[in-house]
């Protein structure tokens, strides 16, 4: 089935891409309701639906079976777009981050709105999640442990550890 897929959208075939919504569409669309999940992001998953099929559409022929399966590949795709839209909402609504961010007084600047969106960059995917719940949308440790299926201990590390590497890029940057 999932070779069939590959090969119908690799000709562009749009049976294909029919076969492809009927068989990982459920997961992309829950992947999208799990990373855009407040209410200002909500308007945006129809548009951020339709863009992940598109860029699967037009990037299966970078797809490698030996690297990955078709829905790891894909729901890789989904999370990366997810994340850029929701950078995205951030950024035009002008959302400030939380007051209690910094820990410590001198680091305040970079934490600043513009500065902290690409400081962001330095993180991986899961820790960048992870602070633009935490900091932006100001969910609790254990939303997000539940949200992210993990212990609520393992979101307090990735916090930790990302305050540190964007502290340590902030003080390469200074």
């Amino acid at each position: 089935m999932e070779k069939e897929i590959i090969l119908l959208l690799q000709k562009k075939d749009f049976l294909g891409l029919e076969k492809f919504i009927d068989f990982l569409g459920t997961d992309i669309v829950k992947c999208i309701r799990a990373i855009l999940n407040h209410p200002e992001e909500i308007t945006f998953r129809k548009e951020t639906e339709n863009e992940v099929f598109y860029r699967i559409w037009q990037k299966i022929s970078s797809y490698d079976a030996d690297k990955s399966s078709l829905k790891t590949w894909s729901l890789t795709i989904t999370r990366n777009i997810c994340l850029d839209k929701k950078r995205s909402i951030i950024r035009e609504q002008n959302i400030i981050p939380m007051a209690q961010l910094p820990e410590h007084a001198s680091e305040d600047k970079y934490f600043e709105k513009e500065n902290f969106l690409d400081l962001l960059n330095y993180l991986t995917e899961e820790d960048q999640l992870i602070f633009l719940k935490y900091y932006y949308y100001q969910d609790t440790p254990s939303d997000i442990a539940k949200e992210l299926k993990m212990d609520v201990s393992q979101v307090y590390n990735h916090l930790s550890r990302g305050r540190k590497k964007i502290k340590q890029q902030f003080d390469l940057n200074v």
